[in-house]
């Protein structure tokens, strides 16, 4: 059996001004999440994202940038990608749930959040491990 995978996205939009993140309340915790989602066996770790992107909040045309980094809880491969946002997108939107995943049928309200030091303190935990790099290479894009 191999062990499991999860892709967590770093979705920002550059379109209008400073960087800024793609969030959602989180429906477990008082907090931010972003777009994450398990591995499938068939899929690498873009793919995946690209795909739990549209899934959980309907947005299609991300474009990668890099990965970020690689972390390791209860045995399971965590990794981080920074993707890019078409531009025009809304400020603020809602986003039934699609795929096949324990949260289908969810409605995310999704915004798009300052990529600052904040992070560190309104994303719940586990979706915040990288948020230094995210800082730096979100500057950059």
């Amino acid at each position: 059996m191999s062990a499991a995978k999860k892709v967590f996205s770093y979705v920002v939009r550059t379109d209008r001004g400073d960087p800024r993140l793609l969030v959602f309340d989180s429906h477990d915790q008082p907090g931010l999440e972003v777009p994450k989602g398990a591995v499938a066996a068939e899929e690498g770790f873009v793919e995946a994202a690209v795909r739990e992107i549209r899934e959980e909040s309907g947005i299609f045309g991300v474009r990668l940038v890099r990965r970020l980094g690689v972390t390791t809880y209860l045995d399971e491969e965590q990794v981080f990608l920074l993707l890019v946002a078409p531009e025009n997108l809304p400020e603020t939107f809602e986003h039934a749930v699609t795929g096949e995943g324990i949260d289908r049928g969810f409605v995310y309200r999704f915004r798009w959040a300052p990529v600052d030091s904040t992070l560190r303190e309104t994303l719940v935990q586990g979706c915040g491990a990288f948020v230094d790099e995210l800082i730096e290479a979100a500057l950059d894009t």
